[in-house]
This record gives C-alpha cells, structure tokens and sequence, in this order.
C-alpha cells in the first residue's frame, strides 16, 4: 500500500529485504511515492526514477546480501533517493569489460541522474542520486540536463514474482534513514 504524501512529509523511507526478489517491489514503491506527491508535469521521469532506484537497490542486496534501507527526500529543486547499505567501499562508476554481463548500473545512473555520489556512514555507504524536477512546460530531460550543468556539491560524487518475505518492503520511518551496522 503506498502511502500518501506531501513534500512536507518527506523523507521517507523503509528498509528491503536481503533478496534479490525484494528489489522490484521496493523500486516501484519509490515511483509510487515519487508519483503521490502531486508533481503532476513537473515530476521527474518515472521510468528514469525506478530504473535508477532499482539500479541502487540491487547494488545494495547483491553486493551485501544484507538488507538495506531506501530513503525518498524533497531538496527543493529535485527529488532524491539514498541507498544506505552495510559495505564500506564507495560506489563508483566503471566501464566493464565489453563481455560481462553486469556492472553497467552506475553508468545508467550517472548518465540520467542530475547528481548522485556515494559517501562513508556508520552502517556502511549511502549511494544517492537525485533527479531534477522539471520546470513549467519543461521536459524532464532538459530538467536533467540544466540539473547537471548546475552543480552540486558533495563528498564524493559526480554530478553531471516474489518471495512473501519480500513482496512488500518493510516502511520503516518517514524521517532520515538509518541502518545499524552488521558484521558480514
């Protein structure tokens, strides 16, 4: 069930289970409550916004095999999304060899996102983006676009059919996330 809410009642989050079957639920529960917060045309891209977020997501359950915790927040301007998960290293963008099949995510992330960055916490990592709200009879695009070229500042970053246990992710607050740190 999404809930639904205002920019005012941001942040929220709630926390996904350790199975790569909770990752398809949690990224359309942020699209959910991306699209509940009465945006209307100057949303950001729904489909960039779950592709995104299940990229981060499903970084966080594969690498970790632990549970993370996903965190929705209102910047003013854009709308960001934090994967907060128990492994030390900083996520960074890497071309892989032309043959693998996998680790492509965070090229789609940095290409669409109008920021996102990866910094230390006491759980782990935070992985972050943030899309750009479009302006009035702008497109989203162009809100990414001008979001890029606008800068922000950050630690490290760039800027420019499921199991029960995992069908719903698990709300967790409607406040900053936080995730205890697990000996792996």
């Amino acid at each position: 069930m999404t809930p639904h809410l205002t920019l005012r009642k941001l942040p929220y989050a709630f926390k996904v289970a350790a199975d790569v079957q909770a990752v398809g639920p949690a990224r359309r529960l942020v699209r959910e409550v991306v699209e509940s917060l009465g945006l209307g045309q100057q949303a950001p891209s729904s489909d960039d916004l779950e592709l995104l977020a299940g990229e981060l997501i499903a970084n966080a359950v594969v690498h970790t095999e632990a549970p993370c915790v996903v965190c929705l927040q209102w910047t003013g301007r854009r709308v960001r999304v934090e994967v907060t998960d128990a492994d030390v290293r900083e996520a960074e963008a890497k071309a892989p060899p032309p043959c693998a099949e996998h680790g492509r995510g965070l090229l789609l992330v940095d290409m669409l996102a109008a920021a996102w960055g990866s910094q230390p916490c006491p759980a782990g990592k935070t992985t972050w983006f943030e899309l750009a709200v479009p302006a009035a009879g702008e497109s989203s695009a162009s809100a990414a676009l001008s979001g890029t070229l606008e800068g922000v500042h950050c630690v490290t970053g760039f800027s420019d059919d499921a199991s029960p246990a995992a069908a719903e992710p698990e709300v967790v607050v409607h406040a900053p996330a936080q995730l205890e740190h697990q000996a792996v």
